[in-house]
């Protein structure tokens, strides 16, 4: 079933300058409860839980809420089992016993378990409860095809997946057919999770975002609650063996490109158990000799092939990331945009910093001067135009930044555009590469990289919207290194919308779209153009391997304009009141992933 991978992720908070004092905070200063200490994110879990908690009157209400669904269809639970410790197997399946929504069945097959307990448990269950179905198979075939087994006993119109020793939540069934009754033609849904730890606390709350299909190929973040439709998972074959440790990545990889009608329940309704004695059907990670990270490359890379994509995939930044590798085409010219009014040392860092850390020879540098008037910019202006690959044009009238842009864009030879500001610096080679990978995924039109301060926390990772005001940098502050809520900081994901700092965007699709909104002179016009480009259908990408410092506003001296958030505001406040790829659950006068 859905394995687990150890997907450890630092929970941290992002609150400003204070990063020396994080560790002492998250770990010195917090609870001590029997072996291990409660971090602050999961005190503020706690608290959260008991906040929201389901009462014995909101089940019995959501019983009785059953009577008003149009449609009730049948769920199948799926729980291939090996070896599990009795106890904890009895609480997995007294988990979907006390569901609220009661037309399910437990389709179980044991995987040729050696310990006769757990042999006498599924007995004891099966003849207890007739909607408990058990297969035992005579030899120990792989959580692949235990799964597989289970999956053919099962009737249900929908398969849902539960691990040997996890529980669901009491509501988790519920809610997915409440969802389906309003959405009947949602082919998949995933709902947030969470953890249990050896005193049965929940603990690492993973709050996740709407469906992102580039997140998906950066980790398999939808895992727990997993619902898919059988007669789907039916037509693909179900889970293929060999891909033991990633057969749940592999499955989902598969699913997704059957269908788009993919739905995600923003609750808490599967904890995953982490107990130091859980088997946690482990068994079948090392199958073979392959490890689970080995098994999800090679997942990747055929769902790379089936897609048409060519490339590979490597290890991302932490155990459980990867980073697929899209072929970059020879013909691929990147124009490089650079608007300036003088801040001539700002612009020959930034100019000698992407010729130096640029590995890539298919570009060109547009720098496009507005009204400078010093002599040393011309100066170096004029040097600059004596390289083959750079130019200089001018753009002779007041500032606004969405019009130069755009006059450049005009003048650009490039199939891909990318926007830079004046103040930023190169910091790695492969930079350019690694918004180039992005951009050759079908459906990608805009990607953002990662800014840093000089002080290497981070200033921008992606942008979300109507948090602490109309848009904010998730991972403010942040050290560089560090990995963020559940590795999102260094994870390619789905978001928002990305800053035009450094903004890589397609020429056809930026000019078919009309550009910036000149509407916004100084501010908002690359967050505007992001959503835009959503309502086109297209999808906005922050990659973590392309990183620059970004001396924030040093060019303009102005961080943002009232008179453009206020047109950002009523343009956009209606449309979408919640950023979908972070989590409603998050309140939203914060923007560190915190409950509190």
């Amino acid at each position: 079933m859905i394995s687990k991978l150890n997907k450890v992720f630092k929970l941290t908070k992002t609150e400003g300058p204070a990063i020396v004092l994080r560790y002492s905070i998250s770990y010195l200063g917090c609870a001590l409860m029997g072996t291990r200490l409660l971090s602050i994110e999961d005190i503020y879990y706690q608290k959260w839980r008991r906040r929201n908690a389901l009462t014995a009157t909101d089940l019995e209400a959501m019983r009785a809420g059953v009577s008003a669904l149009a449609y009730r269809p049948l769920i199948s639970v799926i729980m291939p089992v090996f070896d599990v410790e009795p106890p904890l197997l009895r609480l997995a399946v007294e988990s979907v016993e006390r569901q609220a929504y009661e037309n399910w069945e437990l389709c179980i097959a044991d995987d040729g378990s050696t310990r006769p307990d757990t042999k006498a448990e599924l007995e004891r269950l099966a003849e207890a409860d007739s909607r408990v179905k058990v297969r035992f198979l005579s030899r120990n075939s792989g959580i692949a095809g235990a799964s597989n087994v289970a999956i053919e006993l099962a009737e249900g119109e929908f398969i849902a997946l539960l691990d040997h020793d996890d529980e669901l939540s009491p509501d988790a069934l519920f809610e997915t057919v409440k969802y389906l009754d309003k959405h009947p033609d949602t082919d998949i849904i995933y709902s947030d999770e969470d953890k249990l730890d050896e005193r049965g606390m929940h603990v690492e709350a993973f709050l996740k975002p709407d469906w992102s299909p580039e997140l998906l190929l950066s980790n398999m973040y939808t895992c727990h609650l997993g619902v898919y439709r059988k007669s789907l998972v039916d037509e693909i074959g179900g889970f293929r063996e060999g891909f033991e440790g990633a057969q749940d990545y592999d499955l989902m990889l598969r699913l997704t490109e059957r269908t788009d009608k993919i739905s995600h329940i923003p609750k808490v309704l599967y904890h995953w158990r982490r107990t130091a004695g859980s088997t946690a059907l482990e068994y079948g990670t090392n199958a073979g000799g392959k490890t689970a990270a080995e098994s999800s490359i090679r997942a990747l890379d055929e769902a790379l092939f089936r897609r048409g994509i060519k490339g590979a995939t490597e290890k991302g930044f932490f155990e459980g990331s990867y980073r697929v590798r899209p072929a970059i085409p020879a013909d691929a010219l990147t124009s490089i945009i650079i608007p300036t009014r003088d801040q001539v040392e700002n612009l020959s860092r930034c100019v000698e910093s992407v010729r130096s850390k640029t590995t890539c020879s298919a570009y060109e540098i547009i720098i496009v001067d507005n009204l400078s008037v010093q002599d040393q910019s011309r100066e170096y202006f004029a040097s600059l135009e004596a390289e083959p690959n750079i130019k200089v044009i001018q753009y002779d009238a007041e500032f606004n930044f969405s019009a130069i842009n755009n006059a450049a864009a005009r003048d650009a030879n490039g199939t891909f555009l990318l926007f830079l500001n004046n103040d930023t610096e190169v910091i790695e080679a492969g930079w350019l590469e690694a918004m180039l990978e992005v951009m050759q995924i079908p459906g990608v039109a805009v990607t953002g990289a990662k800014l840093l301060y000089a002080d290497d926390t981070i200033q921008h990772a992606g942008v979300v919207l109507w948090h602490c005001g109309t848009a904010g940098h998730l991972h403010s502050r942040l050290p560089r290194n560090e990995h963020g809520y559940f590795g999102a900081a260094n994870t390619i994901r789905n978001c928002s919308a990305v800053s035009a700092a450094c903004m890589m965007i397609r020429k056809d699709i930026f000019q078919g779209m009309g550009g910036f909104d000149t509407s916004y002179r100084i501010s908002y016009q690359d967050v505007d153009f992001c959503l835009r480009a959503q309502e086109a259908g297209y999808r906005i990408v922050y990659t973590p391997f392309a990183s620059l410092y970004h001396d924030e506003s040093a060019s303009t001296g102005i961080r943002t304009n009232e008179r453009e958030e206020t047109l950002f505001r009523d343009r956009w406040g209606g449309t979408a009141p919640m950023d979908k790829y972070y989590n409603v659950n998050f309140p939203s006068h914060r923007l560190d992933f915190r409950l509190g």
